[in-house]
């Protein structure tokens, strides 16, 4: 059996996390919100690890974390929480993907079925998965490539703070 992975003779991807903040990143940059997204075309998260960090669509998760062989992984975000919550009480997470398969714990999920893919080297991966960089948008339509997301925390709406300047004279 051949895989269509680009990747699957490459060296694994493998890193050891803080699981607690990594779940909490994760509910800041998924984008499954929507009853329709959580189904098995829901949006994929691009899962980056190297030199001792790992970021989610762009956001780097703080806390402790050990890279071991980097890499970026494309996967879907909704199967993904779902499988996190299955390691309850654990405080680190070993993930490990290889070019067939992604290893969590007892968990082994084949690239190829659950539409994942592997890019080994961090430098050469794009930004979004392939399937939304390829498509072609309808005529009359613009191109909506999903764009990584900073957002920062706020206690406050600062939208509705009115700043005056007082003029000394």
């Amino acid at each position: 059996m051949t895989s269509n992975n680009p990747c699957s003779d490459r060296p694994p991807m493998l890193f050891v996390i803080d699981k607690p903040q990594f779940q909490w990143v994760i509910s800041i940059v998924r984008d499954d919100r929507r009853k329709e997204d959580q189904g098995l075309a829901g949006p994929f998260l691009r899962l980056e690890a190297r030199d001792d960090y790992v970021k989610l669509d762009g956001l780097e998760v703080s806390g402790k974390t050990t890279v071991y062989e980097a890499g970026v992984l494309f996967l879907k975000v909704t199967l993904f929480r779902r499988l996190l919550r299955t390691f309850k009480g654990e405080k680190f997470l070993t993930i490990q993907v290889t070019g067939d398969e992604l290893l969590m714990g007892y968990i082994r999920l084949p690239l190829e079925a659950n539409e994942m893919l592997l890019y080994p080297n961090p430098e050469q991966a794009p930004e979004v998965h392939p399937v939304f960089a390829l498509a072609k948008p309808a005529p009359g339509e613009p191109a909506q490539v999903r764009q990584p997301r900073f957002r920062q925390l706020t206690l406050r709406d600062v939208t509705d703070i009115e700043v005056s300047q007082d003029d000394p004279a």
